[in-house]
């Protein structure tokens, strides 16, 4: 009698379906909650901004000047198009869809990494159920789109679809659009298709503002690359003497160049390392829980906007006080302060075993990839005005498998139990 594989194996596959289904059940109790709280839709990064944008996209005649006055386009107009077909539920739905194929994928990537199928399924399991993978489908977001592009992308490697997939990406969020030169110089399979690929989606939108607006750029807006940097400037500019404080200017004109802010650092190098270090420490160690809890359940509907906002958040307390902002901060929202504390405790091992993984496992030219797209991401963050855990939200997947191959390693060096078996006394 022919024997059967799989009737030999101590553990059963895991197998897609059996990884996906209590996801997609979770996400389908979540489903009936957004049905009963539509308001939370709009709770996520620059939501309000976007609906208004989409909602002006269906009432504007004039559609070159619209599509040219808003920044990059991927940033809002797949949201419009969904949102005008079918409304808020259609954009969750279609981005539930994008999740759930996402686990699928960070699966598929650890199998061909050579991750034992327990240990991918474990890498895609502790990927489905981050703050950020959770909430985000549920939202606005632009990360609801990009991400899963993201993943889709290193799902493809190597090869030209790879490329495409980042290209797509990039034309949502341009902190990407360098990834694919790294990807060159690595010397893929096939890497000038790739390159091409990957980078026409931004040239063809390019060179679209270049006929509209006579200006060769992604688009101006009030969250593009010139206006980070002005507001990273001006929160750097306030741990210097004011005579070498970066000039404010009047609204309309509150844009940096690269030039500026590179001149900036070079003469106040320890103020940039300062402000670095604060938000390395946000990248490596904030969970992203407070999206849960102020974001989609709204435990403190009262303080999330002052939270949250710029000038006054948390973040900016924290820059002008260090610590004592945070005691003060736990004073007033001890209750939230201690969730985000307790999101950090259980955060913080993944990113150790995602460096232990990253230094021990990390040995084939696909899997230094995946650690060299950690530290691009982790340096892109530096273009944004403040560091926020969800920059991270696109490189959670690859910390992910990184982690669990740690923790494999981790294991495997443990000295084998020995087990005596103690003889039967007649």
């Amino acid at each position: 009698m022919k024997r059967v594989p799989i009737l030999d194996s101590p553990t059963p596959p895991i197998g897609p379906v059996r990884l996906v289904a209590p996801l997609a059940a979770l996400h389908a109790a979540m489903f009936v909650y957004d049905l009963r709280h539509p308001e939370r839709f709009l709770n996520a990064d620059r939501a309000l901004e976007r609906i208004e944008v989409v909602q002006g996209f269906a009432q504007t005649g004039d559609l070159v000047p619209y599509l040219a006055s808003h920044g990059i386009v991927g940033d809002w107009l797949p949201h419009a198009l969904l949102y005008l077909a079918g409304g808020q539920y259609l954009v969750i739905a279609v981005q539930l869809v994008l999740a759930l194929l996402s686990v699928l994928w960070v699966y598929r990537i650890g199998l061909r990494l050579d991750l034992p199928e327990r240990s991918a399924a474990a890498a895609a399991l502790v990927y489905a159920l981050l703050p950020h993978s959770l909430v985000y489908p549920h939202q606005v977001a632009s990360e609801a789109l990009f991400v899963p592009l993201v993943i889709l992308s290193f799902r493809l490697a190597p090869g030209a679809g790879s490329g495409l997939a980042i290209g797509l990406a990039t034309l949502i969020r341009p902190i990407t659009a360098l990834w694919p030169f790294v990807i060159f110089v690595l010397g893929k399979t096939r890497p000038r298709a790739y390159l091409a690929l990957a980078l026409a989606p931004l040239l063809l939108w390019m060179s679209f503002m270049l006929v509209a607006t006579g200006e060769f750029s992604m688009g101006r807006s009030g969250h593009d690359l010139g206006s980070n940097l002005y507001l990273r400037l001006q929160r750097l500019g306030a741990d210097v003497p004011e005579a070498e404080r970066p000039p404010q200017r009047p609204a309309g004109q509150t844009r940096a160049t690269v030039r500026e802010y590179l001149s900036f650092v070079a003469a106040h190098p320890l103020v940039t390392a300062k402000y670095f270090t604060r938000d390395m420490g946000v990248m490596g160690f904030k969970s992203g829980v407070e999206r849960l809890v102020l974001d989609y359940f709204d435990f403190y509907p009262e303080k999330r906007h002052e939270l949250q906002a710029a000038d006054g958040g948390w973040r900016s307390r924290v820059d002008r006080g260090g610590a004592q902002a945070l005691v003060e901060l736990a004073r007033g929202q001890a209750g939230l302060v201690g969730v985000a504390g307790l999101g950090a405790v259980a955060f913080t091992p993944l990113m150790l075993l995602g460096v232990y993984g990253a230094a021990c496992w990390a040995r084939t030219p696909e899997r230094v990839a995946l650690v060299l797209f950690v530290l691009y991401v982790f340096a892109a963050s530096q273009a944004a005005d403040a560091a926020q855990s969800r920059l991270r939200a696109c490189a959670e997947f690859a910390i992910c498998i990184l982690a669990v191959a740690g923790w494999s390693a981790l294991r495997a060096r443990q000295p084998a139990r020995v087990r005596v078996k103690t003889p039967l006394v007649a």
